[in-house]
């Protein structure tokens, strides 16, 4: 308990900043955490482990195209009795504090000035890049969190704690994401250069693969059972083809986007044109200071050889940063059309925040009046994000995000599903749309004409959402026919196809 105490006074405003931070999260997500497309899915699969221990997706699926830890913390959640805002709430929140601690200790470590220090936490604590994700059931919060408590781990000296905990937190951030195992990579590789003056390069060398070794034998048998699921590794995935210098360039927009506090998020075809023109511009201005700031601290290393805290903080973030940025450019053009917008990017903003921060620290700078416009630009540049999340979770949390916001919510179409008994069986040609609205149980979608046959319940309906093709012409692929209209209206319609012990099969004749 002392220890406890001792801590809080003397991290009073690593503290503070923490508490902005959860504060934050919580005011966005007051009307209820944000939902998206794959936010159905890891709900789905979260209520049903909750309820019998199955892993399946919103369309009564195995899950295999993500993978299951948040969906388990949800459970957790639902086992305590917390509701699902309420659990994810509390989730995204904790998360927040931990990234904002975790910068500051790192800071810290890295013995960095006062002025730095609460400068570059503040980038982190108000953020709106971080901010949007902390208002979404997304896997990215607890992620990054369990990313900055690896990364302090790593600077440790190796133990027995050490290697188990490497092994734990490697092991868990791939059930939080895919991309776990390119973290840990980068991460062991760094660990291995910190340990090699105590165990030597061999041992050193050694000793970290051995626990990235271990991790990925619960990697590989999560990856055999998708592949007996669906023949896929991680589910089933297109390639966006091109290439590298194009998702490079968007992410270099991310990064302008970051500065400007104007975080951008859109769907698989995002890309360096739909970037606003002054968030290409800073984006270039800023990659260009970055690489230029990183040159001057190596430069400077290299002639002092000093073996510093700072330098292995840099280093590890270095590693985090441009292997996942590899990685994530690679996977773009030969495996997945993820475009390198905010959301895929976030991983790397702390340890980009934690690498300006080190090497502006460095710079030292005798004229006085250069330096108090330095530190205005800085102080200007941290309201600007201050301003911009305060807004932000102002507006989130009075309206909601995408598919939790009140607008969808309270859809006319919407209304009436929710009015429809809780034993009925619903399909659609948006399943996880509709789940966001019904989620009392699977939605099946125009495809799974067995499975809807098979399931047990007093009767079925299909709503069906209006949509068009590229050229404008209306989608009406896999439309029940012959199905009696119970509702509609523009967004779409609700049909009744009879009881469940009808042959659904004569609605598609």
């Amino acid at each position: 308990m002392q220890n406890i105490f001792r801590y809080c006074k003397q991290n009073k405003i690593a503290l503070g900043f923490a508490l902005f931070a959860a504060v934050l999260s919580v005011t966005a997500n007051l009307s209820g955490v944000g939902w998206s497309w794959d936010t159905s899915d890891y709900v789905a699969v979260g209520k049903n482990f909750a309820r019998d221990l199955t892993l399946l997706d919103a369309t009564g699926l195995p899950m295999t195209v993500r993978p299951p830890g948040l969906s388990i913390l949800i459970a957790v959640g639902d086992w305590l009795g917390l509701g699902l805002n309420f659990a994810v709430q509390i989730l995204n929140a904790v998360s927040a504090v931990i990234v904002v601690l975790c910068t500051n200790h790192l800071l810290q470590l890295a013995n960095t000035k006062r002025f730095t220090t609460a400068v570059a936490t503040a980038f982190v604590t108000f953020s709106p890049a971080l901010l949007w994700q902390y208002s979404m059931i997304w896997s990215e919060p607890p992620f990054i969190a369990v990313l900055m408590i690896a990364i302090v781990v790593s600077l440790r000296k190796m133990t027995t704690a050490k290697f188990a905990s490497l092994v734990t937190l490697f092991i868990t951030l791939f059930f939080i994401r895919y991309v776990g195992p390119v973290f840990a990579v980068a991460i062991t590789a760094a660990s291995i250069y910190f340990d090699r003056r105590r165990l030597g390069w061999l041992k050193s060398a050694a000793t970290n693969v051995l626990a990235l070794g271990i991790s990925l034998i619960s990697v590989w048998w999560w990856l055999d059972r998708n592949q007996e699921i669906d023949g896929t590794l991680t589910g089933a995935r297109a390639p966006g083809g091109g290439s590298l210098l194009a998702p490079l360039k968007t992410f270099t927009s991310t990064i302008g986007s970051w500065v400007v506090a104007s975080p951008v998020e859109g769907g698989i075809y995002l890309s360096w044109d739909s970037y606003p023109q002054i968030t290409k511009v800073i984006g270039v201005l800023s990659v260009v200071t970055f690489v230029l700031l990183c040159i001057f601290y190596l430069t400077s290393w290299l002639r002092r050889r000093e073996a510093t805290e700072g330098l292995n903080i840099f280093i590890v973030s270095a590693a985090v940063l441009f292997t996942y940025v590899a990685f994530s450019a690679y996977r773009f053009v030969h495996w997945e059309l993820g475009p390198l917008d905010n959301r895929m990017m976030i991983p790397v903003y702390v340890p980009m925040v934690l690498m300006v921060a080190i090497t502006v620290n460095r710079v030292s700078i005798k004229q006085k009046p250069l330096r108090l416009v330095l530190s205005g630009l800085f102080v200007v540049l941290v309201a600007l994000q201050t301003v911009s999340s305060i807004n932000d979770a102002i507006k989130f949390g009075q309206d909601g995000r995408y598919w939790a916001a009140r607008d969808f919510i309270n859809q006319p179409l919407h209304k009436f599903v929710n009015s429809l008994p809780t034993n009925s069986l619903l399909m659609s040609n948006q399943p996880q749309e509709l789940f966001a609205v019904w989620q009392k149980s699977s939605v099946l979608n125009q495809y799974q004409l067995d499975a809807a046959q098979a399931t047990s319940c007093e009767n079925r309906y299909f709503v069906w959402y209006n949509s068009t093709y590229d050229d404008g012409t209306t989608n009406l692929e896999g439309q029940p026919e012959g199905a009696e209209v119970l509702f509609t209206d523009p967004t779409g319609s609700v049909l009744n196809l009879g009881t469940c012990d009808e042959n659904i099969v004569k609605y598609w004749p």
